[in-house]
């Protein structure tokens, strides 16, 4: 796999004080996704899980509805050079899937159609089945799973410069992590990963290492995952399509506390509501 990280120049500065030194930076290279050989998107992101992340993109952006839509998954271009990264990943897709390639964008690209929040989150209502699980959790489990993540994110302590995502069931027994320099890519390549394992994302929470937006909402909502849950603070538009769509959105995870945004029937408390 190619470095995740690089050394770059740095002149540091503090009260009375100037060092130039060096730092560690998280890479970020391009990643194009062709289809049926032909250019179809480029992502920034940072090396590692490439397929995964190829797989994740098409699934939660509508392309696909199934990993059986995929017919291959393959590298092509630099991956031919073992010192250089796998930038270019070309995914052959029924005809089914192929269909559906061009309405991508009506359900995600708002900022030049005039549609307020509220009318883009009922136009996404129209398109997108709401999440139909009925997964439960204890507060407790979420927090554990949470510290687990940031346990984990080794390039973030390296550089400052990563999200982390993760996927994992209740129990914690499945727990499946991505870091990258982009949020969206990150979930991206656990639920690309999750799709090739063939886990239950319907059985699984996901976590962030930041704040919830619209749009890691709708993957979410897209992958059928029930529960999103977050250190940082979700958006309004990401709440008003969570509670249309029956996700269940917690952020402000910090230790043993949370807050429950939107259908919270799915994270069992037993102690007493503070009024």
């Amino acid at each position: 796999m190619a470095e995740q990280t690089a050394q770059f120049p740095v002149r540091r500065y503090s009260p009375g004080q100037v060092k130039d030194t060096a730092d560690l930076v998280a890479v970020e290279e391009p990643l194009e996704i062709r289809l049926q050989g032909e250019p179809f998107q480029v992502l920034m992101r940072l090396p590692g899980l490439e397929k995964e992340l190829a797989l994740g993109f098409l699934f939660t952006e509508g392309v696909i509805q199934s990993l059986s839509e995929v017919i291959t998954l393959h590298f092509c271009g630099t991956a031919t050079d073992p010192l250089l990264p796998p930038n270019v990943v070309d995914v052959s897709l029924t005809e089914a899937a192929l269909a559906r390639r061009g309405r991508r964008h009506l359900e995600v690209s708002y900022s030049s159609c005039g549609l307020c929040a509220k009318e883009a989150v009922s136009e996404i209502c129209r398109k997108v089945a709401p999440v139909g699980s009925n997964l439960t959790v204890r507060p407790e489990a979420i927090a554990a799973l949470m510290a687990r993540l940031q346990e984990f994110q080794t390039i973030y302590r390296d550089t400052g410069g990563t999200h982390g995502v993760a996927l994992a069931s209740a129990d914690g027994a499945v727990f499946l992590m991505a870091e990258d320099v982009g949020r969206h890519n990150a979930l991206d390549k656990v639920i690309g990963r999750a799709l090739l394992e063939k886990r239950d994302l319907p059985a699984m929470v996901a976590l962030l290492s930041g704040r919830i937006s619209f749009e890691m909402a709708l993957k979410a909502i897209r992958a059928g995952l029930p529960i999103l849950a977050a250190v940082s603070a979700p958006t309004s538009m990401a709440l008003e399509l969570a509670q249309e769509l029956n996700l269940t959105l917690a952020g402000f995870i910090r230790g043993p506390r949370l807050n429950i945004y939107t259908h919270p029937e799915r994270i069992i408390i037993y102690t007493q509501r503070l009024k």
